[in-house]
């Protein structure tokens, strides 16, 4: 053994014998004086009762955009051997349902079962909720007139299916109108009637649970107790935009954005007029 290792051991033992001195003084300490046990309280961790074992096997992950059920499906009835497939899978993981349904449905499909347990395992994490940006734009009725701050009764909603359940996403026009940081912006489609805008952003990540498809709907109405579909007024029904869409079990992204537009009545500043909305959800 050289001397510059047997140095470094003897003061590695020097450092923990005294660290392992103040603290059995510190606990010492606190006993006798009625203290809490730093070991109880979680100030002190004793690594002596830590288990041992193997650290989490580390994967080679590939740039390649993940592998989908139909994908695994072509490769197995094209003869891509059982190894392949688990590589591929270690390499560029699944975003697929890896629910027990869509496994057995790969099993009467004829894919091999150490591909099946490598789907369960390498398939990324199941959606359970999407962030929503909102972005609604208030214009003005143009030339030299500022946005009106003011808003009839009114409300905007999203309603989006969710199983059994209905997400409903509300927001009164006019406290949107009144948040303290909207973007001022100009349109200058018509250049002899360039039109203000109020830009007003909101955004939060909601749950979203089930996978599959289903139809959102948007929405202006002066009712403020709308608690589902099945609430919406017979006088709003016509007005009602409706937007197609599939959850995926999982994905890569879980981003949806809604953009309505608002136009200001030439007569009444005060009334806004839904012009027109946009919705729609990236997952890849």
């Amino acid at each position: 053994m050289s001397a510059r290792y047997w140095t470094a051991c003897v003061a590695t033992a020097i450092t923990v014998a005294t660290c392992a001195g103040v603290a059995a003084q510190t606990i010492s300490s606190a006993a006798a004086g009625g203290g809490r046990d730093p070991l109880l309280q979680g100030l002190v961790y004793n690594i002596v009762d830590w288990q041992g074992g193997p650290l989490p096997r580390q994967y080679e992950r590939s740039d390649q955009l993940p592998l989908s059920l139909d994908d695994i499906r072509k490769l197995s009835a094209s003869g891509f051997s059982p190894a392949s497939m688990v590589k591929m899978l270690e390499e560029r993981r699944c975003a697929c349902d890896a629910s027990v349904d869509a496994l057995i449905a790969l099993k009467q499909a004829g894919v091999p079962e150490p591909v099946i347990q490598a789907v369960s395992l390498h398939s990324l994490q199941p959606n359970r909720s999407v962030y929503l940006a909102v972005t609604v734009d208030f214009e003005g009725v143009g030339g030299a007139k500022e946005v009106s701050a003011q808003a009839r009764k009114s409300y905007l909603y999203l309603i989006v299916p969710d199983g059994e359940r209905e997400r409903v996403f509300v927001g009164n026009l006019q406290e949107l109108l009144n948040r303290v940081d909207p973007d001022q912006i100009v349109d200058r489609t018509d250049p002899l009637l360039p039109r203000q805008v109020r830009r007003v952003l909101v955004g939060a990540e909601v749950p979203l649970k089930v996978p599959g498809p289903r139809q959102a709907l948007v929405f202006t109405s002066a009712r403020p107790n709308i608690y589902s579909s099945a609430d919406i007024p017979e006088a709003d029904q016509a007005a009602v935009q409706r937007y197609e869409l599939d959850y995926p079990a999982s994905s890569i992204q879980r981003l949806c954005n809604l953009q309505v537009l608002y136009r200001q009545d030439a007569l009444l500043p005060d009334s806004w007029q839904l012009m027109r909305t946009h919705f729609q959800c990236e997952w890849d």
